[in-house]
């Protein structure tokens, strides 16, 4: 039983990391093809004021890509970096198509770049979680981003929250690591609801 309801839990669950829609088409930039991930984060450790759009969209897609753990803390300060609408957007030539409206992956892409990392992303996440300093925006996108982690059964990415927000020595850091825990509980499937809830109360 607990099987078929993991198993709801993460149909319910993988929209959040599907592919883009076709109105995003994949970024390119000459500068960056065919270099080494190392090239491609130190292109996105400059000052981003400077750096060409394409070629950071471009980066991050090819990090996630290759799920380069080295690029964890420069990509979670890319997490409100916008991907931009492309011409028309909403028009009748260009209807609005995305993907899930509730993955912020597809508006943010390096939230489904540490996504595609994967769990050696998640203590960074919870930093950037707790930091006071975090704007609304990107605590939530980072919230995202372990639920997409744990896609396959969101009740222990919150888990690991509610772990995480206990362990934290000052008390609104652990608050707002709690808080994004019941976030994300609120985001599970019916079927998996129980289970997420339960998981904020360990």
């Amino acid at each position: 039983m607990r099987r078929i309801r993991s198993i709801v839990t993460m149909l319910g669950a993988l929209p959040f990391i599907g592919g883009m829609s076709p109105v995003f088409g994949a970024p390119a930039c000459a500068d960056l093809e065919n270099k080494k991930p190392e090239l491609r984060l130190e292109y996105l450790q400059g000052q981003k004021s400077l750096l060409d759009r394409n070629c950071v969209l471009y980066a991050i897609e090819q990090l996630g890509n290759d799920h380069y753990a080295p690029a964890i803390k420069t990509l979670a300060g890319y997490l409100d970096y916008r991907k931009p609408d492309p011409p028309n957007f909403g028009s009748p030539t260009q209807p609005l198509i995305r993907g899930h409206s509730e993955w912020s992956g597809s508006i943010y892409p390096a939230g489904t770049a540490l996504a595609q990392i994967g769990k050696p992303a998640i203590p960074q996440l919870v930093e950037v979680i707790a930091a006071a300093s975090t704007s609304d925006l990107v605590r939530n996108t980072a919230g995202d981003v372990v639920f997409a982690i744990y896609r396959e059964n969101p009740a222990d990415g919150i888990a690991v929250l509610v772990e995480a927000a206990h362990k934290r020595s000052d008390p609104m850091d652990s608050l707002r690591v709690m808080d994004q825990a019941r976030r994300q509980a609120g985001r599970c499937t019916q079927q998996g609801r129980n289970d997420c809830e339960n998981a904020v109360l360990k």
